[in-house]
């Protein structure tokens, strides 16, 4: 485009140059004296609206100034031939399009409040800025018993966090077994050539998916146990996938963390090598291991607390953190206190976790002073009675007869009954594969098959 406009600068140089000598002055910034500019022949229109004297015509004007200069028939043509040359060029200079509006007159993405997508064409601005109260402190304002629970949670889980434990080693040469320990929820952030691609973040190591699935996580995941684990995007989510079936666990949820381009629009137009379209999400893969029931494990976990959407300004250039929410998301759903982070960072170290990874400046790990903030059997953060009176619930199990944990948990009878022999965290699938309330026993999703958010707000 530049070296087009250039030379049509060029021709319209010459062109005026050309009309300098006809009408017989010296350069083409003499021709501003014979030939008025646009904004003259604009302001002597004016008065022409309001009764003064009329406005001539630009064609008028020429041709008597020409005819002025020459009498010759020839000369005359010649300079309306130049005329309209001239003309042409500045259409053409004038064609230059700065967005989409010229080519959307009398379509409704003319507007840009009904088509975000043209918004981002034009502008660079991705359609999920505009989305509102999407942060952690104005999320709620509209749903006080939301907003409740949900600092009575905190509360609670402020209270049962143990100090933060680190450790510096490097997981390539580190055997997990040698930690002797079992967690209840474990988050794995892997130092993927993928991040560097996509958002420069430098690694000192990067790690492949055939070494990210050789770690030994069956080493370290409780019974019933949680796992986290974030994949980027593309060849990511199955790989991610595989990882998990091969550490036992089941996929059950995929957290998407929508990113926003508020504070930096003009970074959004490159697209990554391979991709087809402009990538603005992450993902991060949580796995379920062992048999755990939304509707009688409330001793374990709190299903449909939080909404499985993330959207959060995306992170400078270089940038290796991911959102602080996904560890809120973690602790509001699994009540258990044994958190473990592997690859872990100084800017991720947080209370109630023990980080690992080669990132850490330093180490502060005692496995017998960790192990001694369980010894006397509080494994969980527990419950309040406020608590479990506002959280989401699941409906009442159809057979009356079949035992389980009570709602907020304690010591019960953990139940399997005869109507599942092959439960083992499927719920009423093992026996009833074709109900509708199949899947109503997982815990995260709602009755009769379909995807509900617990009573949130639509985002």
């Amino acid at each position: 485009m530049g070296d087009r406009l250039k030379e049509l600068r060029e021709r319209s140089q010459k062109r005026k140059q050309l009309l300098a000598q006809a009408f017989g002055v010296d350069s083409p910034d003499g021709l501003k004296k014979v030939l008025k500019s646009k904004d003259e022949i604009l302001n002597e229109e004016k008065p022409s609206k309001t009764g003064g004297a009329p406005a001539l015509i630009v064609e008028n004007q020429l041709s008597d100034e020409a005819v002025k200069k020459s009498d010759n028939t020839d000369d005359r043509k010649s300079f309306k031939r130049r005329k309209e040359e001239l003309e042409d060029i500045e259409e053409e200079l004038e064609e230059i399009y700065t967005d989409s509006s010229t080519f959307l007159k009398g379509t409704q993405s003319a507007n840009p409040h009904n088509d975000y997508c043209q918004n981002f064409v034009d502008t660079g601005e991705r359609p999920q800025n505009f989305i509102r109260d999407v942060g952690l402190a104005n999320r709620f304002e509209e749903y006080p018993k939301l907003r409740e629970l949900i600092k009575l949670k905190d509360e609670l889980i402020q209270k049962t966090n143990i100090p933060p434990m680190y450790l510096k080693c490097d997981l390539e040469h580190f055997d997990l077994m040698d930690l002797q320990m079992k967690f209840d929820v474990i988050l794995i952030e892997p130092p993927l050539k993928h991040y560097n691609i996509a958002n420069g973040a430098v690694y000192d190591k990067y790690w492949n998916w055939d070494e990210i699935e050789r770690l030994d996580i069956p080493a370290v995941a409780a019974q019933r146990s949680f796992m986290w684990i974030w994949c980027g995007n593309a060849d990511g989510l199955e790989r991610g996938r595989n990882c998990l079936k091969r550490w036992g666990f089941r996929r059950c949820e995929d957290i998407c963390w929508i990113k926003t381009n508020i504070n930096n629009p003009s970074r959004s137009k490159a697209l990554e090598p391979g991709s087809i379209f402009q990538r603005t999400k992450e993902h991060c893969l949580m796995g379920i291991k062992g048999t755990v029931k939304r509707s009688t494990d409330g001793d374990f976990i709190h299903a449909n607390v939080d909404i499985d959407l993330i959207i959060e300004e995306e992170k400078e250039y270089g940038s290796k953190q991911k959102p602080v929410e996904i560890f809120h998301m973690m602790e509001h759903f699994c009540l258990g206190r044994r958190r473990l982070h592997l690859f872990g960072r100084d800017d991720t170290i947080r209370p109630g976790w023990l980080a690992l990874g080669d990132e850490l400046t330093s180490s502060n790990f005692d496995r017998d002073i960790y192990m001694n903030y369980f010894e006397q059997g509080n494994l969980t953060t527990g419950c309040s009675e406020e608590i479990e009176r506002l959280r989401p619930k699941s409906p009442t199990p159809k057979d009356p007869s079949a035992s389980g944990r009570g709602g907020r948990g304690g010591q019960s009878f953990r139940g399997r009954g005869s109507s599942n022999p092959r439960g083992a965290g499927r719920g009423d699938r093992g026996g009833h594969r074709g109900g509708r309330d199949n899947r109503d026993e997982r815990g995260f999703t709602g009755s009769g098959g379909s995807r509900q958010r617990g009573g949130y707000p639509h985002r």
